[in-house]
């Protein structure tokens, strides 16, 4: 009987080891607010579907929606390149960087995949007033291996900044909207609606924020820095005292530094967006960094979840927690994760898990 019992607790053991090896322990590692659903309800979400196409499929499902985007030439470490022409259900979708250098730039470039996912999170976006999306980037070349390079945890040198760092994006003047149809902007852009003519010219000379950096709506902005120069310290000024802002230092944290990421995913393969602000059709821009009142470690969905006095606050919360309900994105990071995404959302697909993450 004691052989038989010694027997039992052994197999036990061994279920509970097998099952441990079985689990996504590297997704584990992230959060404890990683969900793990049955393999059937993972595969049944958007993001997944997405994120697990082939080029071909991604591309037909594109022109089945009537997206509007153009191929580019083969882009290292992104399977499906692609540039957005047009707006994603009325949502202009693009950094900071002025209408010329948007089209060159290779911070635009995005897969085919991941502007399924934007397709479907712009529809959110419609539906809750947003007519505008700025990021600091989607495509960003990959480093060097952690074996190979400096540690992912060494700030950049100021004067040798790798060549994936992401760009210090300039202040957004007034609105450089893409046509109702699409049409690229590039100083002769199709007609714009009655309501859109009216809105850009009450923003004429209005400062918008700058992704990164708290400005109060009365400062006045300093002399652009060169656009490639390495990043300055963010300084939060004309700011009401007790104001609850997230404020950086990327020059010492090295905030603005792209990291090794695996092959094929994240921003090295064109499948995450950075989402900085967003503008809302009544005139007013939401800013992650000044609006989502973010405490490091505290639960941004679900059950638990504080709930903010702001209304803006609570307004960025419903778009991360309704990207999560509608599983349009493998996973979200938002500054409740750690303080490299204290002024936007990481929002990326990932091919080929079955978890979601979204803090």
């Amino acid at each position: 009987m004691p052989h038989s019992r010694l027997s039992s607790r052994v197999l036990v053991g061994l279920l509970a080891a097998v099952a441990a090896l079985a689990a996504p322990a590297t997704a584990g590692a992230f959060s404890p607010y990683l969900v793990v659903p049955e393999p059937a309800v993972a595969e049944a979400s958007p993001a997944y579907r997405y994120a697990n196409m082939t080029d071909g499929e991604a591309f037909a499902e594109l022109d089945r929606r009537r997206v509007l985007y153009s191929r580019i030439d083969p882009v290292a470490g992104v399977r499906a390149p692609i540039r957005l022409t047009g707006r994603l259900h009325g949502v202009n979708v693009h950094s900071s960087l002025p209408p010329d250098q948007r089209v060159v730039s290779p911070f635009e470039i995005l897969d085919a995949r991941l502007a399924l996912a934007l397709d479907d999170f712009c529809g959110l976006l419609e539906r809750h007033g947003f007519d505008e999306v700025v990021h600091y980037t989607m495509y960003r070349p990959n480093v060097a291996a952690p074996d190979h390079g400096r540690s992912d945890e060494a700030p950049p040198a100021a004067a040798s900044r790798p060549s994936g760092a992401r760009p210090r994006p300039e202040p957004i003047r007034a609105s450089s909207a893409l046509g109702v149809k699409g049409a690229l902007d590039r100083g002769k852009g199709p007609a714009r609606t009655t309501a859109e003519a009216a809105r850009l010219k009450s923003d004429e000379g209005a400062a918008k924020p700058e992704p990164g950096v708290v400005v109060g709506p009365l400062q006045k902005k300093a002399p652009r820095p060169p656009l490639h120069a390495p990043p300055k310290t963010a300084k939060a000024t004309g700011i009401s005292p007790g104001a609850r802002l997230a404020r950086r230092d990327p020059a010492a944290t090295g905030l603005h530094a792209t990291t090794w990421a695996t092959p094929g995913t994240r921003h090295p393969a064109g499948l995450a967006i950075d989402v900085a602000l967003l503008h809302r059709r009544d005139g007013r821009w939401l800013s992650v960094q000044r609006d989502f009142h973010g405490h490091i470690g505290a639960r941004t969905c679900g059950a638990g979840a504080p709930v903010p006095e702001s209304a803006d606050a609570r307004e960025l919360r419903a778009l991360v927690c309704e990207s999560s309900e509608l599983g349009l994105f493998t996973y979200v990071l938002t500054p409740d994760y750690n303080a490299a995404h204290v002024d936007h959302f990481h929002m990326e697909i990932k091919p080929g898990v079955r978890w979601f993450l979204y803090h």
